[in-house]
Order: C-alpha cells, then sequence, then structure tokens
C-alpha cells in the first residue's frame, strides 16, 4: 500500500464547556481515528488522580461501545451506538459509535491513575475493594470505562462462571455534580428491573474516589452487530420475532415500574447464546411522570433527573424527545419500531434521519410485504411522528402486532400487589406478616419463564401452521421450516404428533408442487423437489410415482422436439439452397460490374488516399487510410506497393511537424503507420520527443505539463518537467523523487537491486548506491533513445528555487511541536505540493544526489532527519555515493 503523511494532530479535550475548533473540523475527516467526546462539566469541580479516558478508538473488529454501556459480553464485544449531547437544531451522527482498544489491564500500575491510554508494565494487577480483578478493557464510553474482571469471592467458591463487568465512571463524568447520582440511580434501577430481558445488575459501591457498579458478564452478540451482517436483509423471521418478543416484554416490565429507558436501539440489545435477547443501559432511562396507568417516582426526580445530561440517539428518539419534551412510554415505543423494523428488513425506516428532519422531509417508511397486514399496521402506527398518532404503550403495540393482548404475567401480578398495598392504606395494618419478596420473586420469574416457554412454543406452531398453508415452497421456505420446527422441538420435546405432522405436510406441499413443475417442464426442478420430499420423509411409493410421470413427460418432450429438429432442418436445407442461388446470380452481375467500373473506382481510391494525408492530428491511419490502402492494394496490387514508400516520406515530414504540438498523438499516428506501412526506413528512423513541446517552468499548471518517454521494452519513464537550464534553453527534469515503482523494470531486466524490492512502490528509491543509480540512468538511456543522467548541481538549485520561491512548511523534514510530528519516516514521492517548476519533495523526505561544478558528488535539499531550520533548498552535503536511507536522486534529460 501507499504510504502517506505519517502527521498526526493529537488535540487537547475542550475546556470551559468550550469545544476545540481544531477537534469540530478534525472529528469530519472520514479518516480520522480520533475522537473527540463532549463533556459539560461544571469547572468547580476538581479531577481526580484516577483517570478512564472519554476518548475511544477501534475495539477488536470494529464492534461499538456505547457512552453508558451496563453489560459486558465474550471476547470484549459489546453492542451500542454513542449517545450524544443534544442542543438545539439536531445535527448529530445518526447513530455514532465510539470504539475503545481491549487492553489488558494486568499492564497497569495499581500505584499510579489508572488511565487506558498509558499502561504501565504488566508485572502488577488493578483490584478493586480486594476483591474484583480487572482483566481486560472491554469499551470506553462517555460515562466511563467497562472491564471484564474475576470476582475472587467467586473464584474462592469454586464458581464455574467467576467473570462480572464492572463499570467505572471516568473523570470527566464523575465530576458532573450529579455523577455519582446517575450511576447509583442506574443500578438502582437495573436492580429495580429483575427480568430475564434485562441486563442484571448485581451492586453499587465505590472504593476511595473511584466510583464502580457490577453487573453479569454475558456472552453471544450486539444486536447492532447482528443487523450490520443482515444489512439490507434483516434477520430470519422466526429469529427476528424471538428477538422482538423477548425486547418487547423487557420494556414492558420497565414501564410497569414507570421507568421509561429514553434510549432504546440496537446498540442497547445484546443477543446472548442461551438467554434470548437483553436489554441495558439504563443509565439515563426517566422516571414517567402520572399519564394513564403510570405514577411518578418523584422521590427520584427530586434528587436527580437523568435526562439532565442530554443524552440520545437521533435516528431513534421519538419527536417529543428531540423537542426536548418530558418522556412517555410513546417514546419507547417509536424506538421499538424503529428496531422492530430493521429486525426484518435489516433497514431503518428512515435511513437514520432524525425524527424531526424526517416530518419535515414527510419520509414514510416502506411497506414490509413479509408481514402480515395487520402486523404492518402495528408497525406503521408505532412510527407514527406525533405523540397523539402514536401506539401509546408497548402492551398495545404487542396486542395489535400479535392479534391480540397477552398481558405478561409479572404485570397481573404487580397491578395485583398495587391494588393489595392501596387497600393496606384503608384496611388493617400487616406489621406482624413479613412476606419473603426473594421468595416470592422466584416463583414469580419460575412461573414467568414456564409461561414464556408455553407461549413461544405456541407461536412456533403457529409459525409453522403458516408456513405450511403458504404457497411458497423455495429453498429459504424449507430452511426457515426447519428451523422453526427444531425451535418448537427445542420448546416442546414431549410432542411428537406435530413433528410428524409437519414431515406429512411438507412432504405432501412439496410433490404437489413438483406437479406444476411438471407441467411447465421444469425438469430439474422437479428431480430437486423431488429430492427434497425424499428428505423430509416421503415413501418410497409416492417418489417412484412422481419419478415415473417424470420419464413418461422427459420422453413425450424428446419426440416433440426431434420431430420439431427435424421440420426445422428440412425448412433450413431449403432455405439455404435459395440463397445459394440468389448469392451466385448476384456474383456475376458484380463481376460484369467490376471490370466496367474498375478504372473510376481506381481514380477515386487515388483520390480518397490523398485526402486521407492532409497533415493533422485527426488523420486516420488506422482507420480510413488503411481501408483506402486495402481497396487500392486490391484493386492494383502493383500500384499499391509502388506508392508506399512516397507515402512513407510524406506521413515523416508531417509528424516530424505534429510533434512540436501533440507528441502524444503523434506518436499514436507513428504506431498505426508503422503497423501500416512495416519496414519503412522513413517512418522507422523517427523518434517522438515527449517533452520537447512543454514550456519551461509550466510544470504546476497541471497533469497535462509534464510527460514521459515510452521505453523499448515496455512502459514508460519516469515524469519529467520542462524547467529552464541555467546556460539557456530548457532541461527535462523529474517531476519526483525515482521512486521504487519507476526503477521495478529496470531491476527485473539487470537483475538484484539489493533492498530496493522491500520498499513500498510508492517510496523514494533510497539505500542504493550511486553506481546502480548511474546504471539505472543508462538502461533509460538506452530504452528511450534519449540521454538520461544526474542533475548538475546548479541545474537542481535552478529548478528548486523556482524564481526564488520559498520551500514548503508542510515539507517531510524532522519537526516535533507539540502533537504535531514530522519526518519519522519517508512519505510518497508524490506527496506535498508542486513548486513553481512542478517538482516534488524538491527539500525533504531524501537527499537528492547532484554532480558539483568540479565534479564531485553532492547531495542536495536536506532529508527526513534534518530538522525544518536546516532542511533547506540550499543545504548541500559532500557524497561519497554510497547507499544510505536518506538519499535518493531525480533524473534529468537533455532536449
Amino acid at each position: 500500500m501507499d504510504v502517506e503523511d505519517k502527521t498526526r494532530f493529537v488535540f487537547p479535550d475542550h475546556k470551559n464547556n468550550e469545544t476545540s475548533s481544531d477537534a469540530s473540523a478534525n472529528s469530519k475527516c472520514e479518516q480520522d481515528q480520533t475522537v473527540f467526546v463532549g463533556s459539560s462539566l461544571s469547572k468547580d469541580h476538581k479531577s481526580s488522580d484516577f483517570s478512564i479516558s472519554s476518548g475511544g478508538s477501534k475495539l477488536g473488529d470494529s464492534a461499538g461501545f456505547s457512552a453508558d454501556d451496563v453489560t459486558a459480553f465474550h471476547h470484549g464485544v459489546t453492542a451500542s451506538s454513542a449517545t450524544y449531547e443534544v442542543s438545539g437544531e439536531s445535527s448529530l451522527p445518526q447513530d455514532a459509535t465510539v470504539f475503545a482498544h481491549s487492553i489488558n489491564p494486568s499492564s497497569i500500575s495499581s500505584e499510579s491513575p489508572l488511565n487506558v491510554n498509558q499502561p504501565a508494565p504488566r508485572s502488577e494487577q488493578v483490584v478493586i475493594k480486594s476483591r474484583f480483578e480487572l482483566m481486560d478493557l472491554l469499551g470506553v464510553g462517555g460515562m466511563g470505562a467497562v472491564y471484564k474482571a474475576t470476582d475472587r469471592r467467586k473464584l474462592e467458591a469454586s464458581d464455574s462462571d467467576p467473570y462480572v463487568a464492572i463499570k467505572v465512571l471516568n473523570d470527566d463524568f464523575r465530576n458532573h455534580p450529579d455523577a455519582f447520582v446517575s450511576l447509583q440511580r442506574e443500578a438502582r434501577k437495573s436492580q429495580t428491573l429483575a427480568h430475564p430481558n434485562i441486563v442484571n445488575v448485581h451492586d453499587f459501591d465505590r472504593d476511595g474516589e473511584m466510583v464502580f457498579m457490577t453487573m453479569e458478564y454475558l456472552e453471544g452478540a450486539p444486536l447492532d452487530v447482528l443487523l450490520r451482517e443482515k444489512a439490507g436483509i434483516g434477520l430470519p423471521m422466526g429469529q427476528a420475532m424471538e428477538v422482538l418478543k423477548d425486547i418487547s416484554n423487557a420494556l414492558i416490565y420497565a414501564h410497569s415500574h414507570h421507568i421509561v429507558h429514553s434510549d432504546f436501539k440496537p446498540g442497547n440489545i445484546f443477543v446472548t447464546s442461551s438467554k434470548g435477547a437483553k436489554v441495558f443501559d439504563f443509565g439515563i432511562s426517566r422516571a414517567v411522570n402520572p399519564v394513564g396507568n403510570f405514577i411518578s417516582s418523584g422521590e427520584n426526580n427530586t434528587v436527580f433527573d437523568a435526562g439532565s445530561l442530554g443524552a440520545l440517539t437521533p435516528a431513534y428518539a421519538s419527536l417529543e424527545m428531540l423537542q426536548g419534551k418530558d418522556p412517555a412510554p410513546s417514546d419507547d415505543v417509536y424506538a421499538l419500531a424503529c428496531v422492530a423494523y430493521e429486525l426484518f428488513c435489516g433497514k431503518h425506516p428512515f435511513n437514520k434521519v432524525p425524527a424531526d428532519k424526517a416530518q419535515q422531509q414527510k419520509l414514510a417508511p416502506k411497506r414490509l410485504k413479509q408481514l402480515s397486514r395487520r402486523q404492518w399496521n402495528a408497525l406503521e402506527a408505532a412510527l407514527a411522528f406525533p405523540r397523539e398518532k402514536r401506539t401509546a404503550t408497548v402492551d398495545e403495540f404487542v396486542a395489535q402486532f400479535y392479534g391480540k393482548v397477552r398481558l405478561p404475567i409479572w404485570v397481573i401480578i404487580f397491578s395485583v400487589v398495587s391494588l393489595s398495598v392501596a387497600g393496606g392504606f384503608y384496611g388493617i395494618k400487616y406489621s406482624e406478616k413479613v412476606v419473603d419478596e426473594n421468595s416470592i420473586k422466584e416463583e414469580l420469574q419460575e412461573e414467568l419463564q414456564q409461561t414464556l416457554i408455553k407461549t413461544r412454543a405456541a407461536d412456533k406452531r403457529a409459525s409453522l401452521e403458516r408456513m405450511l398453508a403458504a404457497e411458497e415452497v423455495s429453498e429459504r421456505w424449507e430452511t426457515d421450516l426447519r428451523q422453526e420446527l427444531s425451535d418448537y422441538q427445542d420448546l416442546a420435546p414431549d410432542d411428537l404428533e406435530t413433528p410428524a405432522v409437519v414431515h406429512r405436510q411438507a412432504v405432501e406441499k412439496l410433490l404437489a408442487s413438483s406437479g406444476k413443475l411438471l407441467n411447465s417442464n421444469d425438469f430439474d426442478g422437479v428431480l430437486a423437489l423431488v429430492k427434497r420430499a425424499e428428505a423430509w420423509g416421503a415413501d418410497q411409493a409416492s417418489l417412484d410415482r412422481v419419478e415415473g410421470q417424470l420419464q413418461q413427460k422427459i420422453k413425450a418432450e424428446e419426440q416433440k422436439l426431434a420431430e420439431q429438429r427435424a421440420e426445422e432442418q428440412r425448412r433450413k436445407a431449403e432455405e439455404q439452397r435459395r440463397l445459394n442461388a440468389a448469392e451466385e446470380n448476384r456474383n456475376r452481375e458484380r463481376q460484369r460490374q467490376a471490370e466496367a467500373n474498375r478504372k473510376k473506382v481506381l481514380a477515386e481510391a487515388i483520390a480518397r488516399i490523398e485526402n486521407d494525408l492532409r497533415c493533422s492530428t485527426s488523420m486516420d491511419i488506422a482507420g480510413d487510410l488503411s481501408q483506402h490502402m486495402a481497396q487500392l492494394n486490391q484493386l492494383d496490387s502493383a500500384l499499391g506497393r509502388r506508392v508506399v514508400p512516397d507515402i512513407a516520406r510524406d506521413l515523416r515530414s508531417c509528424f516530424l511537424k505534429l510533434q512540436a504540438t501533440n507528441p502524444q498523438k503523434t506518436e499514436d499516428l507513428l504506431v498505426d503507420a508503422k503497423a501500416l506501412f512495416p519496414g519503412q526506413s522513413a517512418l522507422e528512423s523517427i523518434k517522438i520527443d515527449f517533452c520537447a513541446h512543454l514550456k519551461a517552468g509550466s510544470g504546476s499548471r497541471g497533469a497535462r505539463f509534464s510527460c514521459q518517454d515510452r521505453l523499448a521494452s515496455g512502459g514508460v519513464g519516469p515524469s519529467l518537467v520542462v524547467v529552464k537550464s541555467p546556460s539557456g534553453g530548457k532541461l527535462a527534469l523529474g517531476k519526483y523523487e525515482v521512486s521504487a515503482a519507476d526503477m521495478k523494470s529496470f531491476c527485473m531486466a539487470k537483475g538484484n537491486c539489493g533492498n530496493l524490492g522491500s520498499l513500498s512502490k510508492s517510496l523514494p528509491a533510497n539505500s542504493i548506491s550511486v553506481d546502480l543509480a548511474k546504471r539505472y540512468l543508462d538502461w533509460l538511456s538506452a530504452e528511450s533513445g534519449h540521454r538520461y543522467r544526474l542533475p548538475t548541481e546548479q541545474e537542481w538549485l535552478s529548478a528548486a528555487q523556482a524564481g526564488g520561491q520559498k520551500e514548503d512548511p508542510d515539507r517531510n523534514c524532522h519537526l516535533r511541536f507539540g502533537a504535531i510530528q514530522k519526518g519519522d519516516e519517508l512519505v510518497s514521492v508524490s506527496v506535498g505540493k508542486p513548486n513553481r517548476n512542478g517538482l516534488f519533495n524538491q527539500v525533504g523526505n531524501v537527499q537528492e544526489w547532484a554532480v558539483a561544478g568540479d565534479g564531485s558528488l553532492v547531495a542536495l535539499g536536506g532529508s527526513r532527519e534534518d530538522s525544518m531550520s536546516r532542511c533547506l533548498i540550499t543545504t548541500r552535503r559532500d557524497h561519497n555515493g554510497m547507499a544510505g536511507d536518506t538519499t535518493g536522486f531525480r533524473v534529468a534529460r537533455e532536449l
């Protein structure tokens, strides 16, 4: 690959709530891996010694990690997109992702500040509260960092799964006046939301100034990664339905506890290997004001409001969230509908355009054909922009989408418990009765698990019935049917009748479809269906019957085709006899006319050739002249041979005149002329000079003001520009330093070039001796027919100075100034800006050989190792011609 400019700019974090303009500009660069995360911290809060970088870079195989992730998972991959601070009109990234390197905390000193950007030696471990031993940094977000950790208490108890995930606040977020409350509220909310489809949070604690939270460690895949792998397609129908049901149940449960997620998106959904889909990141979830059946959780709002952090993901935020209105369950309904749409087709319903912009642009989601009318109507209603037109709750969406209301058991129980508690205010006191909440919770979870299994089994069975009733029998249908059947058998292993019925109906469906293909003569399709039916357990009699019908149909078709071919051959033979007779008549007529018109045609041919020889770049030698010469030779071959030398001399005179204005076109015409008139000395002796027509000093005006000589062995020589010679006249000088790619043909033809072959092709040729450079110049001279050499010192200085022009301030010379670093390595010969003569890298990169006035060898222009103050056009060193990795050369050719 080409080596480009290695300069890197490291911008400081913004201060006093103002973002650096340099950082803002740099964040727009598509190739810049530096990520800038804004901070709205109070300047009155001082930073502690414990530091977690809020920046990020690439994690693993581009797996994203959100600003507020509360879950880690296997191999250090987490699925979430970064949240961004909203202010005014939305101009934010649609679903930006923050990345972080996977770092082993064992490399971080426990005696120094914990900083993911500056790991210490690997000899010491970081242990929190003398219990949690940090292993790998799984991700860094705006709120903090998440680590995989080993719980030493679990190890002591020989627990088979001793791992936990630990979320630690970073400096910036910890210094926010509400930061400690934020993490405590997140832990409390997540502990409150004890549900199979919500990530389990264990505890919230602090160790000195370090604030952290422990959570379950999951294995599986993030939904945003799964959707990227299925972009434009979506997940299989069965899997999509399963994920949608799991995440819907999670939101229903959260809403039943008066909590709106407020940042629901694929990045906050994790599809585990064995525990279904789980929702996480309740870091900015909001307590809901009294709306319908929801009641305010004012005890938290009086202390801390997570919405004050201003974080959301615009692509999944409702219109009201973008407008800064109070949260409501319908905000999560909109986000859930966007995620559901992506599950089924692999695309965001509005191409990730935020709701306010999508409403202004009058965007509408495209109808999904794989959904029934009822399902589509439910999804479309949930995607409505205004809250008053949108489905109000997830309960309603599930009821509309699945056709009936399926209230989760925890909602029913929660309602009963709520009524019981309310009645207690007006009845007797139950102070003597102690309810074992943990026992009730376990019973509810067990009952919920069994209910979910039965519900899923029923859904799978209904899905099997729908698939068997469909007209489709494609291989995709069959694959999905097998998957659905396998899922059903996992959920209902004791039901042996349903699988038998599915197999029998699948066979009937496949064999029935084979009859339709048989009628349309799709024999290969019939055979394929028979094999597929056999795989489903079709009985041999049924298979033999279909195969017998197939053989009869094949024989009948073969007989029909044979009769058609015989008739077609007879018709063609008759037609050919008629055409032959007509052609013989035409030939006799042409022969009579040819003799009569011969003299007239010969004169016209000579006139056309004369016209073709009018000297201009628009001459068509390979076309018109070639055609007219062929006509002349056909009419009178002897005359054609006699006029060729005269034509070659006329073309020579023309080409010598044309090359002064357009050498490329002249070369093309010369090639065509040599091909048409081979062996003509008048043409063979012409050598086109591709640089002679250029004006001195025109090289900086664009690519067409440079030139390259054609080489006899094929290819072209180095790019040249024409400059003024110190002695008067013109000189062709290399536009770039000679690169490794320029010398490739020479090295292949002349043998080993040392270490040159290991260089990137775009880098300047270095680590070679001046003897090898001169052999290359001699080879160029022989191949091109022009004299190549090293430039003299005066020629080099005249071309490099270009009338007093100063050095390029961005030249590749040694520089260390703050975050700016240059000269660490060579750059491509074409990097940088040309001077007025069109020369690139005449100063810096590699110093270039030239011949001094006394014939000695010097190196001019400085190299990447020279400091900026000594890396000048006038930098000059005597040189012994030995190989060096900072010395190269530029070619010169006389005109």
